[in-house]
């Protein structure tokens, strides 16, 4: 039981308990009626009853792909509802699985000359909100020799937090906080190496001259962490992109962006991540998660004048 966990009231333990049980249920219940029985209910539910911040979807679609039409942008979203219930299921589903089912779901293209390059080193992996990004950690049941350092942010539910965690928490994976990832290598880094799991593209807290990329059309910011650690720490950088082969499973790819020596102007690596990201969400848009406020921060005037 992690110190959070002993924190809670009893009423919290209960409500948590009575979650992890239905998770559980979930997990272990046919891939059939998981995705297709289970699946089915949530999609219906979040695309015609809840209509689940279909505002939001459709604008962010609309400003992202200017050249497609109503019925084109119309379908994306409702297909994006089916990558959200897919990835409901599939966050449920790993709840206490063994590693070899894990391993079933999610395979690698590329693992060995990527383990070999990395072999006796620290290296950051950065992903996105695209497709299944909680199982992404399935990295560490491959990368045995490194230390899975899945980056998360805190959630103020104490309960669902710590619900979270448990979900994520399998063989070789060690949850750490945002606000504590830098403190956290530093003390750590020469222990064993480590793989630095980031999710970076939420939408981060807005500082004086802060960087603006150019993304989907839009100016976007980003979280700079992965490109802080890599300048200061000479840590080689990949891009993990998650192609879907059916419900449920996928094959994951790694994108060296940054070998941890070349020589960098500063936001380069983030720009790197940001054009990766932005040719998967090309090719297939309703695999990323359309209703976050991904644009709700207004850039500069300066920018807003440019044409992209």
């Amino acid at each position: 039981m992690s110190q959070k966990s002993s924190e809670l009231g009893f009423m919290q333990h209960i409500a948590l308990e009575l979650l992890w049980v239905l998770c559980r249920f979930i997990a272990i219940l046919p891939h059939f009626v998981r995705h297709y029985v289970i699946g089915g209910f949530i999609y219906l539910i979040l695309c015609y009853l809840l209509r689940y911040r279909r505002k939001v979807i459709m604008h962010n679609l609309r400003n992202s792909f200017p050249d497609k039409s109503e019925k084109q942008l119309c379908k994306i979203c409702r297909d994006s509802y089916k990558n959200l219930t897919e990835q409901i299921i599939n966050t449920l589903g790993q709840s206490g699985v063994s590693d070899d089912e894990l391993r079933r779901r999610m395979t690698f293209a590329n693992a060995e000359p990527t383990m070999q390059a990395v072999e006796g080193e620290s290296a950051v992996f950065m992903t996105a909100h695209y497709g299944p990004w909680e199982s992404g950690s399935v990295v560490s049941l491959k990368f045995t020799e490194h230390t899975f350092v899945a980056v998360y942010h805190e959630i103020s539910n104490k309960v669902i937090d710590e619900l979270y965690k448990r979900i994520r928490q399998h063989t070789n994976v060690e949850l750490v906080s945002m606000k504590r990832l830098m403190r956290h290598f530093i003390d750590n880094r020469t222990k064993q190496p480590m793989i630095l799991g980031l999710i970076s593209d939420q939408n981060p807290t807005i500082r004086p001259n802060f960087h603006w990329y150019k993304f989907l059309h839009q100016w976007t910011a980003f979280y700079e962490g992965a490109e802080v650690l890599a300048l200061k720490y000479s840590l080689p950088v990949y891009y993990f992109s998650p192609r879907r082969i059916k419900a449920g499973y996928y094959e994951g790819t790694f994108t060296l962006i940054y070998d941890g020596k070349e020589e960098v102007e500063p936001h380069t690596i983030t720009e790197r991540y940001a054009r990766l990201l932005e040719a998967d969400i090309n090719r297939a848009p309703e695999m990323w998660i359309w209703s976050h406020r991904r644009w709700k921060h207004t850039p500069p005037a300066e920018l807003l004048a440019q044409k992209f």
